[in-house]
């Protein structure tokens, strides 16, 4: 019976010094490691993991939102002239839209047109045309007919009220401020454009280069033009 209370002491002896000295530590590891090498593994590493902020996370979830935005279906922009309509085209070939980009040309009675008034003669009347070009101005032409306008500067036609009102006013952000609207039947030919299918960077690209013309209109299209490359 001593000699067992004695060996008992001895073991607990030796279970003490391995535990203060943390032997059992490591054959704990090593049987983990055996048994569980990959949850052993990761947590070893745990000083690779990150932590991720709560405003990191929220750009990640806007990121990856944003990605998943649908493009827009269809935007119709109108009302130009033959010369504007060839100006815009030319800015917007590098957005290389392709057959996203189609056009349409129609035919419609203007009542309303913007004006200079009489220049008194034809090469007054010329030489204003001349300078309101320069200034960005592309639809302006001498009217030439036996009306009380004669010698004025027509500065375009607008089927509606509110639209030469907005030519009027962009007309003065330029410094032409003596622009007047009169009603003048006209026959006009008018260009359209369908922008299909584009994202929300090219339709912010396309308003920068919409803005530089005056008394253009921009809705979602009613009607679909079809695609001529079809």
């Amino acid at each position: 019976m001593l000699r067992f209370i004695l060996f008992a002491l001895i073991v607990v002896n030796v279970l003490l010094l391995g535990f203060n000295s943390g032997l059992l530590d490591r054959l704990v590891d090593v049987s983990l490691e055996k048994h569980e090498p990959h949850r052993m593994k990761a947590e070893k590493n745990t000083e690779k993991l990150k932590l991720m902020s709560a405003s990191a996370a929220q750009d990640a979830v806007e990121a990856n939102t944003k990605k998943a935005e649908p493009p827009i279906a269809c935007i119709e922009i109108g009302n130009f002239t033959l010369a504007d309509a060839k100006n815009f085209e030319e800015r917007m070939k590098h957005l290389v839209l392709g057959s996203r980009q189609q056009r349409q040309e129609l035919s419609e009675s203007a009542s309303n047109m913007v004006y200079l008034p009489s220049q008194g003669n034809k090469d007054a009347a010329d030489k204003k045309a001349i300078a309101i070009k320069k200034m960005g101005v592309s639809d302006a032409y001498v009217i030439q007919d036996g009306s009380a306008l004669k010698w004025g500067v027509s500065l375009g036609v607008f089927k509606t009220m509110e639209a030469a009102k907005t030519h009027v006013a962009n007309l003065a952000k330029k410094g032409i401020k003596d622009a007047k609207i009169a009603p003048r039947q006209v026959s006009a030919t008018k260009m359209f454009y369908q922008l299909f299918d584009i994202s929300k960077e090219e339709k912010k690209l396309v308003d920068e280069i919409r803005e530089q013309f005056s008394g253009i209109e921009e809705h979602e299209c009613k009607t679909r033009v079809e695609n001529k490359s079809e």
